[in-house]
């Protein structure tokens, strides 16, 4: 009988864009991905009781068993979009800790946290420190493994060694004496070391939607199943949950994908294209300003330069403004626009991006269909998630 301990938290989770209302967190996430691969999936949490009804409910549908410990408040993330900063309530430092709680298993998936600091005891136990601010130890909470294998993100093993790189990661190996550490890089993909060094990394790869939250819980529960219980190399085990990773990414669905489905699905990974992006929307109202603003940072993040006409021309008349806008347009390497409302001069870019055959990314949130019908035919991409066509935007090719 195969069997797999999930100790972490459980949270509410908000998105307004996509519309998301969950209450998961990375243990719940974890488990649920986990659900149907084993014979028995056991997640350690704690809820507070007046939230009991709905989180038990849903985790029961997957067939997971809750050992639940009673606390304070639920946890609650609130995000603009998946890749925002969230608003966390109550804020961490009004957040109340409780009492520990111990946790035995052969093969353990734990993470770390914000209200509680479980005891574990396990044969093999496949920890992400989960705090992007202040990262925890395994071999400092309490915790023991006969063998451990540590899964953490730049950020988390920076702020855990004090030092970056290779030079961090090799740091924190030795430090928590784990067997292996894999350092999650987003879009980069993941880097795979023992105690001879870097093994290798695998690719991130390439999905028709970008739905982001949780993706590293399904990438630890993914590679627990193939390195914990299916005993497959770590190589092997890391490219199997990226691929994993990739199929909750666009579709949000768990449990996360077998491995004949991931071996089936045809991928390409991720190659960042960069170039000169031009952006085109409206910018005239807060909102849209915010939503520019956000487009322009999103892919500078993403390595490529941006021209925005409100960002580098700015206001003026007509006769000196659009002659750079265009020039814009015929030196950009593909156009970002924002269709979201009505904008004759956004529709009227898109016009001449297409007429000079420059690759047209729109953003159609709340468009009828009537009204796309020529960017569509026009061979634009348009997509109605704004995250996910600045993603198409990253990689096109």
């Amino acid at each position: 009988m195969t069997t797999i301990d999930v100790v972490g938290g459980v949270y509410g989770e908000r998105c307004a864009f996509p519309d998301w209302d969950e209450v998961y967190g990375s243990a719940g996430r974890a488990a649920a991905g986990l659900s149907g691969h084993v014979n028995e999936v056991r997640l350690h949490t704690v809820i507070p009781k007046p939230h009991q009804a709905r989180a038990l409910a849903n985790f029961e549908s997957f067939g997971i068993h809750v050992h639940t410990h009673d606390g304070d408040q639920l946890i609650g993330f609130d995000y603009l979009h998946c890749l925002a900063d969230p608003a966390i309530s109550p804020p961490p430092s009004a957040i109340k800790q409780q009492p520990a709680f111990e946790v035995n298993a052969d093969v353990a998936v734990v993470f770390g946290m914000m209200e509680c600091k479980p005891i574990v005891s396990a044969g093999l136990c496949i920890y992400d420190p989960q705090s992007p601010n202040d990262p925890k130890y395994f071999n400092l909470t309490g915790s023991k493994a006969k063998r451990l294998v540590v899964i953490a993100n730049e950020g988390e093993i920076a702020k855990l060694s004090g030092k970056s790189g290779y030079e961090a990661a090799t740091d924190v190996l030795k430090s928590e004496q784990a067997e292996l550490l894999i350092v999650k890089r987003g879009l980069d993909g993941a880097q795979i070391y023992d105690s001879t060094g870097c093994l290798g990394s695998v690719p991130a790869y390439k999905t028709k939607n970008v739905f982001t939250i949780g993706s590293g819980d399904i990438f630890v529960a993914a590679f627990a199943l193939s390195y914990a219980i299916h005993e497959k190399g770590p190589l092997e085990s890391a490219d199997y949950a990226s691929m994993a990773v990739a199929q909750y990414v666009e579709t949000s669905a768990m449990p996360i994908q077998t491995f004949a489905d991931a071996s089936s699905t045809k991928r390409s990974p991720i190659e960042l294209a960069g170039g000169q992006i031009y952006i085109a929307g409206p910018f005239r109202e807060l909102g849209q300003r915010s939503t520019v603003n956000e487009a322009r940072r999103l892919l500078s993040k993403l390595g490529m330069k941006v021209f925005s006409p409100v960002h580098d021309i700015g206001h003026g008349p007509a006769d000196k403004v659009v002659k750079h806008d265009l020039a814009a347009i015929e030196n950009a390497d593909a156009i970002l626009a924002i269709l979201n409302g009505s904008s004759p001069g956004t529709l009227f870019e898109v016009g001449y991006a297409v007429a000079k055959g420059k690759p047209v990314f729109c953003v159609g949130q709340n468009m009828r269909s009537n009204d796309m019908k020529l960017p569509m035919g026009a061979g634009c991409v348009v997509h109605n998630d704004f995250i996910s066509t600045i993603h198409l935007v990253a990689w096109r090719k």
